[in-house]
């Protein structure tokens, strides 16, 4: 098979683990190693900028280089669209893409509300193009495995799931470059991304919620936007939310909490996740509440277990840490048909932000609501 060829929008340069953005981190350095794929295409703010990240990621061929999408779109050198910025230009960069044909991969969210989404899908759709959305928890060998273990029985019946997360920001201050996260219009906040990818991950392991209630709060409605050597710069207006419970009825029967707040947590537990079934339970703990980036353990009770002893489960892991190319990589080969053929689409991105509508609609009205 030729490899695919990949015109890439947000790979923009620095050096440092928390500089390089997310494509740098967790694409490029996979696609580059990669037969499958090849970068042919690079779009920036400016065709200099792009030509600047070229050279700091090291990214070797021919490469050409834009400074608007309508410009990477119709190369004819490009057959896939990559789209890694802001959760607020998804919509503007994607559909020149789609209007052309290509084939498109973007970052979760998909856009910054469902409206867009469904009109991005539709366009999609339209167009006879492959998507892929990076809810990449979905990759990670221990979610993959309780899922196997669920739908295999080995649990029994699910009678719950219970679920605590810290999502790592809004805490007090916040860097500039994440003020963007701030106004909830901009569909990129706690909610939508580390709570999003993981309650993502428990709807792929256990079946999605028949109807939720939720509660949301905005404990720190101020907050400090600092520099890079932590000094103040101003204070600004956040009207994202910074704690969240969702509660409801699953489709395949059983109960699920799920509770995720802002910045880390205290006790050292940011992530704990529960899956209690008439045979067993399954307990997946990380270190932190983005469970799309980093792996959280898999540990077993069975039913009858004196001892309530818990098991660890051994899963493929990377041997290398801090590796985000891991989960992304398992994305990028299930796309073209490797490993189980499996990845994650506009159409079930769309599910979820119909699910986070639903949260937010519950929210507001206090009643519970469903979402399929």
């Amino acid at each position: 098979m030729a490899p695919i060829k990949v015109g890439f929008i947000g790979a923009s340069a620095g050096s440092g683990l928390f500089v390089r953005s997310w494509a740098a981190k967790a694409h490029i350095p996979y696609l580059v190693q990669t037969p499958n794929y090849t970068i042919t295409a690079m779009q920036n703010s400016s065709q200099a900028s792009a030509e600047r990240a070229i050279q700091d990621h090291k990214i070797p061929g021919e490469i050409a280089t834009y400074g608007d999408p309508e410009s990477l779109a119709a190369d004819p050198n490009v057959d896939l669209v990559a789209v890694s910025v802001k959760v607020p230009l998804h919509s503007r960069l994607l559909r020149p893409a789609l209007e052309a044909g290509k084939d498109v991969f973007v970052e979760w969210p998909l856009a910054a509300n469902l409206k867009e989404a469904e009109e991005l899908t539709a366009l999609a759709k339209s167009k006879s193009v492959k998507t892929i959305v990076g809810l990449q928890a979905r990759q990670d060998s221990s979610i993959r495995k309780a899922r196997e273990m669920v739908q295999s029985g080995e649990l029994g019946q699910i009678i719950s799931t219970t679920m605590k997360g810290a999502g790592g920001i809004f805490n007090a201050s916040l860097g500039t470059s994440y003020e963007y996260l701030l106004p909830i219009e901009n569909g990129a906040n706690m909610v939508t991304i580390p709570a999003g990818h993981a309650i993502d991950a428990l709807c792929y392991v256990v079946g999605e919620f028949r109807d939720l209630q939720a509660t949301l709060a905005n404990n720190i409605p101020k907050i400090q936007i600092v520099d890079g050597e932590g000094n103040i710069l101003r204070t600004v207006d956040k009207t994202s939310h910074d704690w969240m419970s969702v509660s409801g009825n699953l489709v395949n029967g059983g109960v699920a909490n799920v509770v995720y707040e802002g910045g880390s947590s205290l006790t050292g537990k940011s992530f704990c996740w529960e899956i209690v079934g008439t045979k067993g339970a399954l307990v997946l703990e990380g270190p932190h509440g983005h469970v799309q980036m980093f792996h959280p353990t898999l540990k077993i009770v069975r039913a009858g277990d004196k001892e309530a002893k818990l098991e660890e489960i051994k899963v493929e892991i990377s041997s290398k840490p801090m590796d985000f190319t891991f989960n992304t990589g398992k994305a990028w080969d299930a796309f073209v048909g490797q490993g189980d053929g499996s990845w994650t689409t506009f159409e079930d991105a769309v599910v979820r932000h119909k699910m986070i509508d639903a949260i937010y609609r519950s929210n507001e009205s206090g009643r519970r609501e469903s979402y399929i």
